[in-house]
């Protein structure tokens, strides 16, 4: 080891934003593992040695969140203490945060999480030299692979797997593109080979991340070959697809989730609105017949699937008519799970100069009564559950509650959905349970293993 590596290092760390971004911390940890001896996560800042937050980009409240938890640390931080900050907000505003946050020794982008160890050592070596920079850039683009080491942050019996990176929508709200690139997707084969190594470490359950799964290709494979060789050279118990676009959704893809009971019963469609006059203003690549021709066929093939969607309200030029229209949408099609975000203008979007903005006051009423709505639809929904017996996935012991554990059906997805509490019965945390409904609330179930 080069003697201006420490015998260990602990890392205490501020992982935000979504899924995506988790993988890269994952990544960029299990990069530092490989390269410097008993590296170790800890609790609280005041025992660390390398605090490192990886920051989340996407909307003002994300920027403000990365900015507050920096300025945490930094109020922290003591003599001798590394404070790296990481990821899309680094990469959109690059420069202005070195001029603004001194305090931090290291800055790094979010286009090549396994490069970072590279950096890192090299920051090592000018700091142990006394001449340590405060930035470092990578120069071009890669894809995490799946020879990338990982430190799971996520229990041992599930994982996010990310199959593609960046994005080639354009929506006018979104900074993604600019800030992750293109979409360009990891060859099928090395999505395999990782799922089969999180496999031999006793995982359970994948799921499948990108900005747009449904955007995957690989040398002509479409997410429909990826899903079919996963079945068939990998023994992953459950397979979850998340972010798939609306209209995107081959049917093939739900031909196979229909044969298949290791594909979950479960797609996440973030329809964002139902307006076409909205929609069209988003970018987006669709209008409401053709979320209403995708919605039928869905549930046509797939009568009890879970949905989730993502919605957006306060968008510029919304209408009453148009959130009108958005309401009696969500009314008819009644997802399982509903989020909803309020616009906000992003500095560089195309949808920041658009006129007839909404009111911060309107938006925030109008986000109000959908998820007033989305209450009563996901209780009627979580009640027909009740006397039925469902596969769950055994999570750990409650936390919340007294009852004994907690577990999550195919009907619910990792750490955005409501779960399932068993107050009855014993397993093993990671096991597949059958576990009959006792009792319903507005997002979450209670039931005893059978």
């Amino acid at each position: 080891m080069d003697n201006y590596l420490p015998g260990g290092l602990r890392f205490f760390v501020y992982s935000l934003g979504c899924p995506k971004n988790s993988v890269d911390t994952e990544v960029i940890l299990g990069s530092i593992v490989d390269d410097i001896c008993n590296v170790t996560l800890v609790q609280g800042p005041a025992e660390a040695d390398v605090l490192l937050v990886n920051t989340c980009g996407f909307i003002e409240s994300a920027v403000s969140e990365s900015i507050e938890r920096i300025l945490e640390l930094i109020e922290k931080k003591r003599e001798g203490q590394i404070l790296v900050v990481t990821g899309c907000m680094v990469e959109r505003y690059g420069d202005e945060l070195v001029k603004e946050l001194p305090e931090v020794d290291l800055f790094y982008g979010a286009r090549a999480p396994q490069n970072f160890k590279e950096v890192f050592k090299g920051f090592l070596q000018r700091r142990y030299n006394g001449n340590a920079t405060l930035r470092d850039t990578t120069p071009g683009r890669h894809l995490t692979l799946g020879c990338s080491s990982r430190l799971l942050s996520t229990p041992w019996w599930r994982a996010f797997v990310k199959i593609a990176e960046g994005c080639s929508n354009h929506c006018t709200y979104c900074l993604i593109p600019a800030i992750r690139g293109q979409a360009v997707s990891r060859s099928k084969q090395d999505i395999i080979d990782e799922v089969n190594e999180l496999v031999g470490l006793g995982t359970r359950e994948v799921t499948l991340v990108a900005q747009d799964v449904t955007a995957y290709e690989d040398n002509g494979n479409l997410l429909y070959d990826l899903l079919r060789d996963l079945l068939a050279y990998t023994d992953i118990s459950w397979i979850r697809l998340m972010y798939t676009y609306p209209g995107s959704i081959d049917e093939r893809i739900l031909r196979l989730m229909a044969e298949s009971k290791r594909i979950c019963k479960y797609l996440d469609i973030p329809i964002q609105h139902a307006s076409d006059r909205i929609l069209k203003s988003m970018g987006r690549k669709y209008d409401s017949q053709v979320l209403e021709r995708q919605l039928e066929l869905i549930q046509d093939m797939l009568p009890s699937i879970g949905l989730r969607t993502t919605l957006m309200v306060g968008f510029p030029g919304e209408t009453d008519d148009d959130f009108l229209i958005l309401q009696r949408f969500i009314e008819k099609w009644r997802f399982h799970h509903l989020g909803c975000f309020i616009y906000s203008d992003e500095e560089g979007s195309a949808a920041s100069k658009l006129y007839n903005k909404v009111a911060p006051e309107m938006a925030s009423k109008r986000r109000a009564a959908l998820m007033e709505l989305q209450k009563r639809i996901s209780a009627d929904i979580n009640a027909s559950f009740v006397n039925k017996t469902l596969d769950v996935l055994i999570e750990g012991k409650s936390t919340e509650t007294d009852l004994l554990l907690t577990g999550r059906s195919q009907f619910q997805g990792p750490e955005v959905d409501g779960v399932i509490y068993i107050n009855k019965g014993m397993a093993e945390y990671g096991g597949i349970m059958p576990v009959k409904i006792t009792e319903s609330h507005c997002y979450d179930l209670i039931g005893e293993i059978v």
